[in-house]
C-alpha cells in the first residue's frame, strides 16, 4: 500500500480532518506503512500536499490549514483558501519515452476530467488517447480498456486487495469515492494479514520455501515441477513447465531468494547465464529488487528473458491460489443504486 493508499484508509476510519503526525502514527500502528526515514511525518505530508497540488479537486484530500487534512467532500470543514484548483486546460503530453498502461490511464483520466463521477470506459479510452496518455498499436483499444478494467477488479478480489477501480455496466469510478468505512477497515486488515503472511513465509527453512514455490507452480499449472539439485543447480533452485492450449510450452527456471535486503543487478546476470537456451528465468523474493535489477531483467538481450517476482506480489499470489490463508463467509450484500438506471451511453 502507497502512502496516499495508507493515508486515506486512515481518514476514511476517522471520517474528521486530522493531524498529519496522527494520521502518519496510525499508518505506521496498523503497519499499512513502513519506513526507515526519520522523518515519517514530513514524508506523509508533502506527499499529501503534492497529491492537492497535482490534482485540485480531483485529489481524495484537501488542506484545512498548515499540517491539518481532511477528506475531499467532507461536510464538517472548507478547503483552505489556497488550496489549488484543477486546471480547466488539456494536461501536459507526456515527456519522450514516456509512457502508461492501460489502468494508469484510467485513473489519471478519472481524476483529472470528471469531478468524481463515473465515467464508461470507452469514453475514458478517448480521453486517454486524447491527451497523449495513452500509446497503443492495437486496433481496439477501448476493448482492451474495458478488459483491463474487468480483470483487475476480479484478481484484486481473488488476491484480498480493493481494487483502484468499480465498474457497473461500463461506468467505471475510483473505489476511494465510495469506499464505506467498513470497506476500509476490510482493507486494513487485510493488509496487517497481508504482511504476517509474508513473515511467516520468511521465517521458512529454504529447503521448505523452495517446496512453497514448487507449489505455487503447480496451482499456478505448470508441470513437472521439480526442485533442481542442490549440488548441481547453477543458481536453478526449481523448474517447471506450462503448457498453453495443448501445444505451445513455457519452460521455467526458478531461482528463490528468501532474503531480507533487495536483489542487485548480479544474481540476474548469474541466472540468465545458468538457465538453459529453451528457458525463461523468473527469481522470487521474499523483499525486492533494486533498480539495477529492474534494468537488468528488462534489458533486451538475445539469452533468457528474466522475469521479477517480489515479495508483495508473492503474497498476492499466495492469498490469490489460498496457499496459507482461508477466506470467511461473510458476504455482505449492498444494493447498487445505478443498476437500474439507464446509462447514458
Amino acid at each position: 500500500m502507497n502512502i496516499l493508499e495508507a493515508a486515506l484508509t486512515v481518514m476514511q476510519q476517522t471520517g474528521t480532518p486530522m493531524k498529519v503526525e496522527a494520521i502518519t502514527n496510525e499508518m505506521l500502528r496498523q503497519g499499512l506503512w513502513d519506513t526507515k526515514g526519520k522523518t515519517p511525518a514530513a514524508t506523509v505530508g508533502a506527499r499529501i500536499y503534492m497529491d492537492i497540488k497535482e490534482n485540485g479537486d480531483s485529489s481524495a484530500f484537501v488542506k484545512v490549514q498548515r499540517g491539518l487534512f481532511a477528506l475531499n467532500g467532507s461536510n464538517t470543514v472548507s478547503p483552505a483558501v489556497d488550496t489549488p484548483r484543477r486546471s480547466k486546460k488539456l494536461p501536459p503530453k507526456p515527456k519522450a519515452g514516456e509512457t502508461f498502461s492501460f489502468l494508469d490511464c484510467a485513473e489519471k483520466v478519472l481524476r483529472f476530467a470528471n469531478n468524481r463521477k463515473p465515467m464508461h470506459y470507452k469514453t475514458i479510452t478517448q480521453k486517454a488517447l486524447e491527451f497523449g496518455w495513452l500509446a497503443t498499436n492495437g486496433q481496439t483499444p477501448e476493448a482492451s480498456m474495458g478488459a483491463q478494467l474487468y480483470m483487475d477488479i476480479k484478481k484484486c478480489h481473488a488476491q484480498g486487495r480493493m481494487s483502484r477501480f468499480n465498474m457497473n455496466k461500463g461506468l467505471v469510478s475510483l473505489s476511494e469515492w465510495s469506499a464505506s468505512g467498513l470497506e476500509a477497515k476490510i482493507e486494513a486488515y487485510n493488509a496487517i494479514q497481508r504482511k504476517k503472511l509474508l513473515e511467516r513465509v520468511y521465517a521458512l527453512s529454504p529447503a521448505d520455501f523452495e517446496s512453497l514455490i514448487s507449489e505455487l507452480l503447480i496451482r499456478m499449472g505448470f508441470e513437472s515441477v521439480a526442485p533442481t539439485s542442490y549440488t548441481k543447480d547453477h543458481g536453478v533452485d526449481v523448474r517447471g513447465t506450462l503448457t498453453v492450449h495443448e501445444s505451445i510450452r513455457i519452460k521455467l527456471a526458478v531461482q528463490a531468494k528468501r532474503w531480507q535486503n533487495n536483489v542487485d543487478s548480479t544474481v540476474v546476470q548469474n541466472l540468465r547465464g545458468s538457465v538453459d537456451t529453451d528457458e525463461r528465468g523468473l527469481i522470487v523474493t521474499t523483499s525486492d529488487f533494486s533498480k539495477g535489477a529492474r534494468e537488468e531483467a528488462a534489458k533486451p538481450t538475445k539469452h533468457a528473458p528474466i522475469d521479477l517476482i517480489n515479495g508483495d506480489q508473492l503474497v498476492s499470489l499466495l492469498i490469490e491460489h489460498d496457499m496459507g490463508v482461508r477466506r470467511n463467509q461473510y458476504q455482505m450484500i449492498e444494493l447498487q443504486e445505478t443498476f437500474f438506471v439507464e446509462d447514458d451511453e
